[in-house]
């Protein structure tokens, strides 16, 4: 059954009292041989049989549209939230209230104004006639980051027959969900940190080769080195000849995000500028995007699993950002931290080529000798920084380590 009905101890006596009125007119009238009181039992069970016939339909044919929806939105956007009840009894269900209870992500203004109300279910005035469709429909909006979904959906209603209560509980999750994306928060200086490093892009100027990827040979210069020399088509020509080969750039990202902070026992806890760590976040992987240019993303929020932090393999374009957005989107302000550190361990294993790496977030005690060892693969390593006229872009140094805010 998809509703659970709910009712008061008053409930379950009215039919009680019908049913012992029923047998005390019965006796009256087979004691006293009155017809009058006959007329009174046929009255209590007709009555009685229709209680019992209402009361049980209650919910059953009462059907919620649940499909399966996911709605993106940026702050401050808005969208519409409807539902639709189909009631497919004989019976209405009128002067009643249907209650949700909304995720802090949205707000509907037009049913409750004091926010502390939103910890409460939302009461909207309802009633649903007999064999008809009843379609409630309003408008929300996109409050902060984060994902909200639906939950706690109830109709109460007065019983048509005794009046009293009735509270019926939808049992199944609601599949309308609300993606709240973080805020992009510019980022000054990003476009200083666009360099050139090895890897498989074809350009026509740049000073990285592909060794796998000959394009032909040229005649020997002095300053070439000696292995390049091709032996087979110097003999051929009868002149030294010397390799060339394909021209290759790559312009990848990597953003490595740490959403803890230490204190002075060292501990790791949560960032109280976590909203600002993942909306420069978003705008950095904005910022690739539009430049074309592909980027992975590392959080160290815990997860289960083998990679136990957050992870958004590298990829370019519109989709990947899509992606980027709604992964932001659904970290919990309240999941655990894995310590930055040991993430940096991991990550260490698996940088083979050269990448520009931008750090967000603050760069804990012990992390800079790991990072240092990077460099030999690595271009440069950034990290994201607070001033009061936003977040900049300065290159990470071992002598003057800086704080995100």
């Amino acid at each position: 059954m998809t509703w659970k009905k709910e009712v008061n101890s008053e409930h379950s006596r009215s039919s009680d009292y019908i049913l012992i009125a029923l047998i005390v007119f019965f006796l009256i009238g087979v004691i006293f041989r009155t017809p009058v009181a006959f007329i009174g039992v046929g009255i209590f069970a007709a009555y009685l049989v229709v209680y019992k016939i209402y009361d049980r339909g209650l919910g059953r044919k009462l059907e919620l549209e649940n499909i399966s929806k996911t709605v993106r939105l940026f702050p401050g956007e808005e969208a519409n939230l409807r539902f639709q009840l189909k009631n497919y009894s004989t019976f209405p269900m009128v002067n009643g209230s249907f209650k949700v209870q909304l995720g802090p992500s949205i707000k509907a203004y037009t049913l409750v104004e004091d926010k502390g109300d939103y910890w409460k279910q939302l009461k909207i005035p309802l009633s649903v006639l007999q064999k008809r469709n009843t379609i409630i429909e309003f408008p929300v909006v996109a409050e902060q980051r984060g994902v909200s979904k639906v939950s706690n959906v109830k109709f109460d209603f007065p019983h048509l027959l005794n009046f009293n209560l009735v509270t019926l509980v939808y049992r199944r999750l609601y599949q309308t969900e609300f993606i709240v994306y973080p805020k992009l928060l510019p980022v000054h200086g990003v476009e200083a940190i666009f360099h050139m490093i090895p890897g498989e892009g074809r350009a026509n100027f740049s000073p990285f080769e592909d060794i796998q990827s000959p394009l032909g040979t040229r005649d020997y210069s002095y300053s070439d080195p000696f292995h390049r020399i091709n032996w087979n088509a110097s003999v051929k020509s009868q002149k030294m000849q010397t390799n060339v080969y394909e021209r290759v750039v790559d312009m990848s990202y990597v953003f490595i995000v740490n959403l803890g902070t230490e204190n002075d026992l060292n501990m790791s806890s949560f960032s109280k500028n976590l909203e600002n760590l993942l909306s420069y976040t978003a705008y950095l992987s904005e910022y690739a995007t539009k430049t074309g240019v592909p980027y992975e993303i590392y959080i160290n929020s815990r997860r289960p699993g083998k990679v136990p932090y957050v992870y958004l393999p590298e990829g370019e374009g519109k989709t990947h950002f899509a992606h980027t957005l709604e992964m932001l989107a659904r970290i919990h302000k309240q999941s655990m931290i894995l310590p930055f550190n040991q993430m940096l361990y991991r990550l260490g294993k698996q940088f083979i080529k050269p990448k520009t790496v931008i750090i967000i977030g603050d760069v804990p005690t012990g992390a800079m000798e790991m990072i240092s060892t990077w460099k030999q693969t690595q271009n440069t390593v950034f990290q994201i920084t607070g001033t009061k006229d936003g977040a900049v872009v300065r290159p990470l140094r071992k002598e003057k380590m800086t704080y995100a805010t």
